[in-house]
């Protein structure tokens, strides 16, 4: 999609948040190559952020030559400080500006960053950032809004969002699936007593279906062509029933 990045496998997407953030995501490490991410350690920071000389710590700029020490060699703090403070008044930053050893630097408000000019500001897509929201986002002017989609409701911190327990007399179950059989836990871990563990052989794939109240998973058997798709209904989480297998036209193949 758009929001995504596709590894140099050409199968492989992943979030574009992801891409040169100094971690391998893509099986081949094709987010973090040097031709994807020329840019020096100092432009990973995040908008309003400085990128202490030497290492991958980033501080707000609002905290440079405030008179404590934030980078281990102390570049955030120092005789620029005063020397250059006037400056500022001169480079004629929209929001903010602070000496730094380079000369002095603009930076903005939370939520803005810095335009091409260097000087004036504009709003930061928060939006573009993986993990900002746990599951919608909008972005607003200086701003953002995390919501949830249907079934779930926004947590206290604004980001979160955690499944509605309906109905009330139907708590969440968790499948497992192993290589003898399928049984149902309860999220305490307490088996739902009226599920039968339903026998399996080497179940290495499944799946579930809420609308259908339908599980369905890998029957592995002694070759490709003998391992099969199954699957059986759950109506009410009594059981398991209705079990058959799909048939299909290729064989299944587990990598």
């Amino acid at each position: 999609s758009p929001k995504q990045f596709a590894c140099r496998d050409q199968i492989t997407c992943i979030s574009k948040g992801w891409r040169c953030d100094g971690e391998r995501d893509c099986p081949d490490g094709s987010d973090e190559a040097p031709e994807i991410c020329p840019q020096s350690k100092a432009q990973r920071c995040q908008p309003n952020e400085h990128n202490c000389l030497g290492t991958e710590l980033c501080v707000p700029m609002s905290r440079l030559c405030n008179g404590v020490q934030d980078c281990v060699d102390g570049s955030d703090e120092g005789s620029h400080c005063r020397e250059l403070r006037g400056n500022c008044s001169r480079l004629g930053c929209q929001h903010h500006c602070v000496p730094t050893l380079s000369g002095p630097t603009c930076y903005c408000n939370s939520s803005f960053q810095l335009q091409a000019d260097g000087k004036t500001c504009k709003d930061f897509d928060e939006c573009s950032v993986y993990g900002t929201c746990s599951q919608l986002c909008t972005n607003t002017d200086g701003s953002f809004t995390c919501s949830c989609v249907e079934g779930y409701l926004l947590q206290p911190d604004n980001r979160s969002c955690k499944a509605k327990n309906e109905p009330v007399d139907r708590p969440p179950v968790l499948l497992i699936a192993n290589s003898q059989n399928i049984l149902a836990t309860y999220l305490s871990g307490a088996q739902v007593s009226t599920i039968t563990p339903t026998s399996t052989r080497q179940t290495t794939a499944m799946d579930f279906s809420y609308a259908n109240e339908t599980v369905c998973w890998v029957h592995i058997g002694d070759s490709a062509a003998q391992t099969q798709l199954k699957c059986a209904r759950m109506p009410g989480l009594k059981g398991f029933v209705d079990e058959h297998t799909i048939n299909i036209s290729l064989s299944l193949h587990l990598y």
